[in-house]
């Protein structure tokens, strides 16, 4: 088992990876004042590396996942095409501690996908008020979304940032680390506070983990194409459940305009933003009418 180490050991350890990692033999990515390119996120460390001549992300734990071995054993995990596939490492990065002990962690390795993430091409058509941009947005977060409903897992932390545009415009999820399964049955990992509902506990763990952040995510979107002027400069979105998203002036106003412009299905989603359950019933039948609803405007 993991012993607690901080976040500038494990960095100090990762600038000598000949000597660090197992038996992966990586070529670290270094900034242009040969510095590593490294951000943390969820009590790891993430870095960019070659790996066998492919370009890669380098996940390492700080402290064990409780689930990560079932969630990367499942083959209904590995190989769906809405995750971005994933290898476990057991204890392969080792850090040398001050007191001469050794302390061994869990690496994932993740290919990485030319492109950029769903919050950055928010953010970007937000501040050019770009509807259409957002409308298609929309669109395509709807698609995914349905097709996530009828994956045989949940994804446990579906959020803007998590989600990865490839170049030809295919969204697929990163960080698998709150997965459910059929064969998981508890979790500690609760997503993102401000996608997630007020109300979400470690005892709210199944196949509707997802329901609340798609929702509002979907909800989002579409009041942003349809209103670019409520976009908020400092978030992703422009309502989130950092507050009570009813008390938001932003929400009001799309729940408004949904009301005014006769948006029936829209109008329904919204209101389940508001409900006092994480799980929101009848969630596949509504963002499927909003799917079928962007195909007939097409015609």
């Amino acid at each position: 088992m993991a012993q607690m180490v901080n976040m500038r050991e494990m960095y100090e350890a990762m600038t000598i990876p000949e000597l660090s990692f197992r038996s992966l033999r990586l070529q670290l990515k270094l900034d242009r004042y040969g510095n590593l390119l490294t951000y943390a996120r969820n009590n790891a460390l993430i870095t960019k590396a070659y790996l066998d001549g492919s370009l890669v992300a380098v996940k390492c734990y700080l402290t064990p996942r409780g689930n990560i071995d079932k969630i990367l054993s499942d083959d209904r995990v590995l190989s769906s095409p809405l995750l971005i596939p994933c290898r476990l490492y057991k204890d392969e990065f080792t850090i040398l501690l001050s007191d001469g002990t050794k302390s061994c962690h869990d690496v994932v390795i993740t290919p990485w996908i030319a492109g950029g993430t769903l919050d950055e091409a928010i953010l970007l058509a937000a501040r050019e008020k770009d509807a259409a941009s957002l409308a298609l947005l929309a669109e395509r977060f709807d698609r995914f979304a349905l097709a996530l409903l009828d994956a045989p897992f949940a994804h446990g932390d579906v959020k803007p940032e998590n989600i990865i545009i490839s170049d030809g415009g295919e969204f697929r999820l990163i960080d698998l680390d709150a997965v459910w399964t059929p064969a998981i049955t508890c979790c500690e990992e609760l997503g993102t506070a401000e996608y997630q509902h007020p109300r979400r506990d470690e005892k709210f763990f199944g196949p509707n983990i997802d329901d609340y952040p798609i929702a509002l995510i979907s909800v989002a979107l579409h009041a942003l194409a349809d209103l670019p002027h409520i976009a908020d400069e400092h978030t992703v979105l422009p309502f989130d459940s950092t507050l009570v998203v009813s008390t938001q002036s932003a929400y009001k106003e799309a729940l408004a305009h949904f009301r005014k412009s006769d948006n029936v299905a829209l109008l329904r989603l919204a209101k389940q933003l508001t409900k006092k359950r994480p799980a929101i019933e009848n969630l596949r039948e509504m963002i499927s009418e909003l799917v079928t609803q962007q195909q007939n405007d097409e015609r």
